[in-house]
């Protein structure tokens, strides 16, 4: 039906006075999904709501785990001409409608696309993918249940923030947002440089695919003291306490 309905111009979506527009049914969740008892909703909504209060015109973000765009695009609508958005996804498939999403808005241009994947050291990887989906990841542990046969393989390239920033040059981003389906922790371990500074990073944890990591919450800890940064989720006022559990969160300089 929305295919019909927006055919090639694209599903509107209304964020801080501006409309982007998205392929049909790839599009951020609505707003009024914050307070949601389900908490993919809830955390996605107040992910966007989050970007598109902290950032201005000429700040430069980045998007690690951009999948199809969403948070990508509402980041480079909010940075403005003058500011610079760069999404890594390397999932072949995810990437693709990325680029198309990016391809329905010509008035948000300052985006760079990279099909690296981020991680705690250069080199190669395997990256495990189900058809695009959002549950792309480098390990197969963020597939509880899935299959045999059902999840295809890619070799990808996977370098650290810490080494991507210092060979591009990129400014010193004012928000990242990662979402790397339980690789999180070892990408905030080669982003050390990064973590020093004053950069907005918010943080998707996925608790049931760190064991295929060998990560665990104590490591985000460490990570996080040695910065000297506090761990909120975004739907909290408080540190994280107790156990990990999926949802968002926000590592902020104390």
């Amino acid at each position: 039906m929305k295919k019909l309905l927006y055919g090639r111009r694209g599903e509107p979506y209304e964020i801080a006075g501006t409309t982007l527009r998205f392929v049909p049914g790839t599009r951020p969740i609505k707003q009024k999904y914050r307070t949601s008892p389900n908490s993919v909703a809830r955390y996605d909504a107040l992910q966007i709501e989050f970007m598109a209060d902290a950032l201005k015109s000429g700040d430069t973000a980045l998007d690690v785990g951009a999948h199809v765009g969403q948070c990508t695009l509402v980041m480079a609508a909010r940075c403005g001409p003058a500011g610079h958005v760069v999404a890594f996804e390397p999932d072949p498939k995810s990437r693709q409608l990325l680029l198309r999403n990016i391809a329905l808005n010509p008035s948000v241009s300052a985006i760079r696309v990279e099909e690296l994947a981020l991680y705690d050291r250069e080199g190669s990887a395997v990256l495990f993918s189900r058809g695009g989906d959002a549950n792309s990841s480098l390990s197969k542990s963020a597939f509880p249940g899935s299959p045999a046969g059902v999840l295809q393989e890619v070799q990808v390239t996977v370098t650290t923030l810490d080494s991507y920033l210092d060979r591009t040059g990129e400014p010193v981003p004012k928000v990242v947002k990662i979402d790397a389906e339980g690789a999180e922790i070892r990408i905030l371990g080669g982003a050390e440089k990064l973590l020093a500074g004053d950069s907005l990073v918010l943080c998707e944890l996925h608790p049931y695919a760190w064991p295929g990591f060998d990560v665990s919450l104590q490591n985000l800890k460490t990570c996080a003291a040695r910065a000297d940064r506090r761990i909120r989720y975004l739907d909290q006022a408080g540190d994280l306490r107790g156990e990990a559990v999926y949802g968002t969160v926000l590592l902020e300089k104390r």
